[in-house]
């Protein structure tokens, strides 16, 4: 019989329905397509050995990464999205008991793993971030520290020389901090990819699922000590990611023009999604992150919920559990500028009709 205790832990499926019928603000998925060269390019790849064979060539990507992150490639693991990368690092604990140490609210599966490996899940609330180091938070308890930066639901930075602070004193303690920076293209903070060289009990996980849009594909990696990389590689399974990912995160990471123009994209949609917002004096938030918030009573989100998705369109509230609280917001996706313009339309169809 499986342990009891999963019993008590309730998930809901974002993915009940058939979502390719729906177009989709609600996941921080790319929304932009690709054009139809890069997906004429892509198929090329599929070839019949790709297709009957174990992957087995990383070499060509793990050295991509490590020109673009600027680190040797023995600090590179390549993991299928950063959601498996996280558990295996739950995992490499499994034998022990202690706290995991986050802030909160953030990505929701941290609470998750910790209820399913049955470890304590201390919250530091975001907005007392920097208070992090002034109560004994870190001590020989703790298993890790989990940090996503930029965070989610917030799509705020947090405070670089706090993070410094809180690795060294991780450190002294012989305690990892991994930093999930699943976000961190959309911002323009630097990555602390470069600190894994002179902090080895440092962890960096990047996805090709954001800044890119290759959700579909589960293809990521982290950078870390080998040590710890090693440790990741024990008890994973053996061929957790496919040929094809790895092959399309190459063509990626060698057509840098795909990368950069989708990142300019959406910064040109958080120009007019701030000017749109402020028009219709809204009460909304930009991020540092893929994702905007605009802020209604509850009753009237799950109105909007309900007609946005009437109209085939999806976007996210706690309310539906979509991801954790963060106070009465619609949590929306930046698309382009067209796209964006037809879902202001709908959200003004709606408030005309509900004044």
């Amino acid at each position: 019989m499986f342990n009891t205790h999963l019993k008590k832990i309730s998930r809901i499926s974002n993915y009940s329905i058939d979502r390719s019928l729906y177009f989709r603000l609600d996941a921080n998925e790319r929304t932009i397509p690709f054009s139809k060269k890069n997906i004429s390019e892509l198929k090329s790849y599929i070839t019949s050995d790709l297709l009957q064979s174990y992957p087995s060539e990383k070499e060509s990507l793990i050295k991509s990464i490590s020109k673009k992150e600027k680190v040797d490639k023995k600090y590179i693991n390549l993991i299928p999205g950063a959601d498996p990368g996280i558990k295996y690092i739950f995992d490499i604990f499994t034998t022990q008991k202690g706290n995991v140490l986050s802030i909160y609210p953030t990505y929701g599966m941290i609470e998750i793993y910790c209820k399913t490996h049955k470890y304590n899940l201390l919250k530091i609330l975001e907005r007392n971030f920097k208070n992090f180091l002034l109560k004994n938070t870190i001590n020989s308890k703790t298993l890790f520290i989990y940090l996503a930066n930029p965070n989610s639901p917030s799509g705020k930075l947090l405070d670089k020389k706090i993070i410094i602070e809180i690795i060294k004193k991780a450190k002294k303690n012989s305690k990892l901090v991994i930093i999930d920076e699943a976000y961190i293209d959309f911002s323009l903070e630097k990555s602390f990819s470069s600190l894994v060289k002179k902090y080895d009990n440092l962890i960096v996980l990047k996805t090709f699922s954001k800044c890119i849009g290759i959700a579909g594909l589960r293809i990521g990696y982290m950078i870390a000590n080998p040590k710890i990389n090693n440790a990741i590689n024990a008890i994973r399974p053996p061929h957790d990611i496919s040929i094809f990912s790895i092959k399309v995160a190459e063509y990626f990471l060698s057509n840098k023009k795909i990368w950069n123009d989708y990142l300019k994209e959406i910064n040109l949609s958080k120009n007019f999604v701030n000017l749109e917002c402020k028009k219709r004096n809204f009460k909304f938030l930009n991020t540092e992150a893929n994702f905007f918030h605009i802020f209604f009573q509850k009753k009237k989100i799950l109105k909007i919920v309900k007609y946005l998705k009437s109209r085939k369109f999806l976007v996210a509230s706690k309310y539906l559990g979509s991801y954790k609280s963060y106070n009465d917001s619609l949590r929306i996706t930046y698309g382009s500028i067209q796209q964006l313009k037809v879902f202001f339309k709908m959200l003004d169809s709606f408030l005309t009709k509900n004044k």
